[in-house]
């Protein structure tokens, strides 16, 4: 790590072969298994679903989804700005996309590499850390409020999601508190290892998220969540429908909820089987046919999943403009 930092930007933290290396294996596993996927349930199958779904369809799906991508790097810039940095938004939403190249990271940790192309801009990296934890966390708020507002339009009520749902939030402000206090941060620190070891870099980025995340926050940050993953729940009953898939929209958006949740859950980098495998199972459940069910699956994650890989390699071979050589030192 100490080499991409000291190195010349993105282009040298792209040039590692190790790092380059790590991206193929994670994005060549992804690919055979989507490859053994198609494979095991029979390629004339769904390519004859894919068919239904036609290009034009396909395309449109492909449109809206990556408008999630937009919001979501909105309320990055807003998270930035919040902590005092006024990054160009045309190359700080290039750094944001280009995270998405390392999204089969585990736990998508990958996506701090934008902290490396940032650090040009004078963004310390426990500023842009800080800011990713807040964004990882609104997420998970944000889908889980998404699946309790399908669940209740079904007339359904999500007692476990509420429950979760009330665990993240009170137990996020609970830690909120332990990381303003010093006394608390210091027992905490002596029982952890990791903080230990990962020393004033953790301490510092948890402090920036302590900044971030206050009540209004939550409610704008997790609020972009909904609307981001709202939009791609939405493509999902949209290919459903495609399909010919007696699902619902409320029904659709509950089970790719689930499906996220689990994927995340997984700690399977990307949520690769996990979530594709979710999304099966619980459309099976449903009545949908399973060369179907599996057609959708793979439609949508290469709406959302890959599509967004591609847009982020495409932005780090591209570079990031008009980078500022101060606050380096």
């Amino acid at each position: 790590m100490r080499s991409i930092l000291s190195g010349p930007g993105w282009a040298h933290a792209l040039s590692q072969p190790r790092a380059l290396g790590w991206l193929a294996a994670f994005i060549a596993a992804g690919c055979a298994l989507y490859l053994g996927g198609m494979v095991w349930s029979g390629w004339g199958l769904v390519l004859a679903a894919f068919g239904r779904l036609g290009l034009e369809g396909f395309g449109i799906g492909v449109g809206v989804a990556s408008t999630a991508y937009l919001v979501r790097f909105m309320r990055w810039h807003v998270a930035l700005g919040q902590l005092g940095h006024r990054v160009p938004w045309r190359a700080n939403l290039r750094i944001y996309l280009s995270g998405l190249a390392l999204t089969t990271s585990p736990g998508k940790i990958g996506e701090t590499f934008r902290s490396v192309l940032l650090l040009p801009f004078g963004v310390p990296a426990s500023r842009s850390v800080g800011a990713f934890l807040a964004d990882r966390l609104s997420d998970v708020v944000g889908v889980c409020l998404l699946g309790v507002c399908a669940a209740l339009l079904r007339g359904t009520m999500p007692t476990g999601m509420l429950v979760a749902l009330a665990a993240v939030v009170g137990g996020s402000f609970v830690f909120r508190q332990v990381v303003g206090h010093a006394a608390w941060w210091d027992v905490l620190a002596r029982q952890a290892r990791w903080l230990r070891a990962s020393g004033r870099l953790a301490h510092d980025a948890l402090l920036c998220w302590r900044q971030l995340w206050r009540p209004v926050n939550l409610f704008l940050f997790s609020g972009a969540a909904v609307l981001a993953y709202g939009l791609q729940a939405g493509v999902f009953a949209w290919f459903c429908r495609l399909l010919g898939l007696e699902i619902d929209v409320p029904l659709a958006i509950v089970i790719f909820v689930n499906a996220t949740l689990l994927g995340a859950a997984s700690m399977v980098p990307g949520g690769l089987g996990a979530m594709e495998a979710a999304l099966v199972v619980q459309l099976v459940q449903h009545g949908a046919d399973p060369s179907l069910a599996i057609s959708a699956a793979i439609a949508i994650r290469f709406t959302t999943l890959w599509t967004g890989i591609l847009i982020g390699l495409v932005c780090l071979l591209a570079g990031v403009p008009g980078r500022r050589r101060e606050g380096l030192a």
